[in-house]
């Protein structure tokens, strides 16, 4: 049975959109859930998945159209040879998760691999969290997963595909869009020495029902004396994404950092994704996993990591001229920015912070006091951020070891503006990165 893949529609008033990318390719086998094709309007960027178990037949608009109309046939899809019968017996076929089936020897689900793993691209970050909750829930039978439609449709940002139904309703728990109730159930399960991972819809917007729970937790340990323990993990999208403003496009990784006893992991790539969140898992106190919205397609070729203990950084790039430190999306683009500065003869040590509470203020230092110089970058406002704490803390142990200014890149302290023009002003971008460090490589 043939299916065609329409051009759907992201708001009432969308007439048309641009086919980004396909990540699939004609003649390939696809299954429930794998991602077939990214399509941008100019306010927002949408991935279409397959609905059933299938083979592409033929891609009817290419990557790269513009102004494809609403409804428009975008591919062909032919249903799988079991389904074909399963609909002529009569049998009706509800739309399923894929099945994760065992785990392989190295702890990588076995879901049907998407395009680009199956091209040599490497783990996305999705499936890279994915990886971590399933490993993690396998070795644990305490650890479960809470969130609003985390079961019937594997969350927002599909990171629990499949987990249903490996481990069942009593581990991977849909609750209703009340976030005190949800959040209060996993507080308290937590107490009682089970492990949740509680998904955040957003980090922005839940910070204000969040905050009350987020100091309870982390103050427990110490109000206890050190005999009750709070093993949660919050985690969920932070900062900005195209077409997104106001609370759903605030970065609250600073914020986060100020409360004491909370840890705050901010992973950059697949590998860190999954490292950072099985560290989060089995830490014995609460912690908040960001992730973000513009990284989850994003697929990583490096080596797995294996971290041992939240709150240290790691080289993402070596350099001799100055010391660039981030966390977050804001690595990958102050990583395209060192790639720029490379050809033009600066070469930059990149520090990948991984977590911001605890600071690796130890390793930013060392790499300082090789380079003599430094630069943060964050997407979140500059005033009082983790920008501003690293400067204070190299200044203090590294003073005399400067040859420049520290310099601070950050979001502009404004709400996210709605318009794409605003959005790509009010975020740090490669090409700004570039200017500023150049100059001050140059002037100093």
């Amino acid at each position: 049975m043939r299916r065609e893949i329409l051009m759907p529609s992201v708001t009432p008033a969308m007439t048309d959109a641009k086919v980004s990318r396909w990540h699939v390719a004609e003649g390939q086998d696809v299954a429930a859930g794998d991602l077939l094709v990214e399509v941008a309007t100019p306010t927002a960027t949408l991935e279409i998945e397959a609905e059933d178990e299938g083979r592409v037949e033929r891609i009817l608009v290419p990557a790269g159209t513009e102004g494809v109309r609403v409804n428009t046939p975008l591919a062909i899809l032919l249903a799988a040879a079991r389904e074909r019968r399963a609909r002529n017996a009569g049998l009706a076929q509800p739309v399923t998760f894929a099945g994760l089936g065992d785990l392989a020897p190295d702890d990588v689900l076995p879901v049907h691999a998407s395009a680009g793993a199956r091209e040599g691209q490497g783990q996305s970050y999705r499936e890279a969290l994915r990886d971590a909750l399933a490993a993690e829930m396998r070795a644990d039978p305490s650890v479960f997963l809470i969130g609003v439609d985390v079961a019937q449709n594997r969350g927002a940002q599909r990171v629990a595909q499949g987990l249903l139904d490996t481990f069942g309703s009593s581990r991977v728990v849909s609750a209703p869009a009340f976030d005190e109730a949800l959040i209060g159930t996993a507080l308290g399960a937590a107490f009682a020495g089970l492990r949740p991972v509680i998904e955040v819809t957003h980090w922005g917007r839940a910070l204000d029902v969040l905050g009350p729970y987020l100091t309870s937790a982390a103050q427990t340990f110490y109000l206890s004396g050190g005999r009750l323990c709070v093993p949660i993990v919050f985690r969920g999208p932070n900062g900005g994404s195209p077409g997104a403003t106001g609370e759903d496009a605030r970065c609250v990784a600073a914020a986060l950092a100020q409360i004491p006893g909370l840890r705050v992991v901010q992973p950059a790539t697949a590998a860190t994704a999954r490292a950072l969140l099985s560290a989060a898992i089995r830490d014995p106190g609460p912690v908040a996993v960001l992730e973000d919205e513009r990284l989850y397609a994003l697929r990583d070729t490096g080596p797995r990591l294996d971290v041992t203990r939240i709150g240290a950084a790691r080289i993402a790039r070596a350099g001799r001229d100055v010391t660039i430190a981030a966390a977050g999306h804001t690595l990958i683009v102050v990583l395209e920015a060192a790639g720029a500065l490379s050809r033009a003869g600066i070469e930059c040590e990149v520090i990948d912070l991984m977590s911001v509470r605890p600071l690796d203020r130890e390793s930013v230092t060392a790499s300082v006091m090789r380079t003599g110089r430094l630069v943060t970058v964050e997407d979140g406002w500059g005033d009082l951020g983790i920008g501003a704490e690293l400067v204070a803390s190299v200044a203090e142990r590294a003073f005399e070891t400067l040859r420049a200014a520290p310099l601070r890149i950050a979001g502009a302290s404004v709400p996210m503006p709605y318009a794409l023009e605003l959005q790509a002003e009010a975020v740090p971008d490669a090409k700004r990165i570039a200017g500023a460090v150049a100059a001050l490589v140059r002037g100093g």
